[in-house]
């Protein structure tokens, strides 16, 4: 009887050697990906770390950096200035959401129910073209229309005979007007993404409650609204990072003015780093801001919820 030679069984590899073994078969797909690495590394998470440790430091950019501890954080929460700035933001991020949520979703609603194909192709690209045209340029439009002087606000007040206002220059208004601009607040994208996702949901529900006898406002509160709630709190958390992040009309239109009755924290945070070459504080105030929206992030999602999803087909 021949002799049977049992040999040892390869001992598996680690997940070390495995993926040392996957890296040699596609070395070429890594060696790719190095400069994208590499670009990301240096210019998206180095300032994120060093804006970290220098919002402990008092640095203007050249010199070498002091340690100061918490100071920078207790100046923006003691200043009045930056108080103010945290107040006209809460106002700015609360009207953001509702102007692009509520008026994009009436549009939508409204195009869903169109029954003629080229009708709702038509209103989708008159809302869809002013997204072409750059927003600085319709910025600057409603700020001639804000002039105390010249603009078309106060020749209408005074065509009625009523007295002009200041607008933009006056404290009491200047917020009220600066969330006015954009009227009718009707945001493309946000139209685009809500329609699609009422276009996403199955036909077979939508007929099903016509059968039911479920009126439209019925259909739309209890079917169509909790079908799309990933929409809304994409278009939500969207524009929450956008209205804490921007200061585009601030800088545009009123400098943070009148009597900082505009300003807010991004604002103040550019013109204290690149302004006043405080760029300890201006990184205290980034990093507030990125641990504010972080928070509302978490919130959002954990709030927002949908029990159903449908991909569109």
């Amino acid at each position: 009887m021949a002799d049977v030679i049992v040999r040892p069984r390869p001992e598996r590899l680690s997940a070390a050697a495995e993926t040392l073994r996957q890296i040699k078969r596609r070395w070429f797909c890594y060696f790719m990906m190095f400069g994208t690495m590499a670009l990301l590394v240096v210019f998206a998470y180095f300032p994120v770390f060093s804006a970290f440790y220098h919002s402990f430091t008092i640095w203007d950019g050249f010199t070498p950096a002091r340690w100061a501890g918490l100071k920078n954080f207790r100046e923006v929460f003691t200043h009045d200035v930056f108080r103010k700035g945290f107040a006209n933001m809460g106002w700015l991020v609360g009207w953001e959401v509702i102007r692009s949520a509520v008026f994009p979703l009436i549009c939508a609603a409204l195009m869903y129910r169109l029954r003629r194909e080229g009708t709702a192709y038509f209103f989708r690209l008159v809302y869809v073209l002013p997204i072409i045209v750059p927003w600085v340029v319709a910025v600057l439009v409603w700020k001639m229309f804000y002039d105390p002087n010249i603009g078309l606000f106060n020749d209408i007040l005074r065509g009625l005979g009523m007295q002009g206002s200041g607008w933009l220059t006056d404290p009491k208004t200047a917020l009220r007007s600066l969330m006015f601009m954009g009227f009718p607040w009707m945001d493309g994208v946000a139209v685009l993404i809500f329609l699609a996702g009422l276009l996403a949901i199955p036909l077979e529900v939508v007929e099903a409650s016509i059968v039911d006898g479920c009126g439209s406002f019925r259909r739309f509160f209890a079917i169509e609204l909790p079908l799309i709630v990933p929409q809304i709190r994409l278009i939500v958390i969207l524009r929450v990072i956008s209205a804490m992040q921007g200061f585009g009309w601030q800088f545009l239109v009123t400098r943070g003015g009148p009597v900082y009755a505009t300003t807010v924290p991004a604002y103040r945070m550019y013109t204290e780093a690149m302004g006043s070459a405080r760029f300890g504080l201006g990184c205290a105030v980034g990093l507030i801001l990125f641990i504010v929206i972080f928070g509302l992030t978490m919130i959002n999602n954990k709030v927002i919820k949908a029990d159903v999803e449908y991909d569109a087909n």
